[in-house]
């Protein structure tokens, strides 16, 4: 079992077999359009970040920053709702006393696309159920 930070909050993460079943039934939806939609928006932010310094060598990066902000803004709601989703259900799978999806959400004060924690999460996700972690049985601490 692994911890992840969430403003400040420590959480337990775990992820099973069973974890894949709660989320269809929490969601309504599989979890790996959550993962598809995160994959997207981290590939599009990278080729747009990549065409702005071409078109402007010398922008800062609190330029692109800025520039990638304004036209990531129509998939932004869907990636944090993703991000969450998926946090969320790591953490429950980890503590099923964490209360509800809603109750959970009001203790994270801010999001930001570049948090430590969505990584940490994302890639956990990515993990279990693509099996990319090859000591998968050996249990983490």
């Amino acid at each position: 079992m692994r911890k992840i930070n969430i403003c400040g909050n420590e959480y337990p993460i775990d992820c099973n077999a069973l974890t894949y079943i709660q989320y269809r039934k929490m969601f309504n939806r599989g979890i790996f359009q959550d993962i598809d939609i995160i994959e997207n928006f981290v590939s599009l932010q990278v080729l747009i970040a990549d065409k702005i310094k071409k078109e402007n060598p010398k922008i800062s990066d609190s330029e692109i920053t800025k520039q990638l902000s304004r036209t990531m803004l129509t998939n932004i709601d869907e990636y944090i709702e993703a991000v969450t989703r998926i946090a969320y259900i790591c953490i429950y799978t980890a503590n099923k006393k964490i209360g509800s999806y809603e109750e959970w959400l009001t203790k994270i004060k801010r999001i930001n696309t570049t948090d430590k924690w969505i990584v940490e999460v994302t890639e956990f996700a990515v993990d279990c159920f693509c099996g990319q972690d090859s000591n998968r049985g050996i249990e983490e601490t």
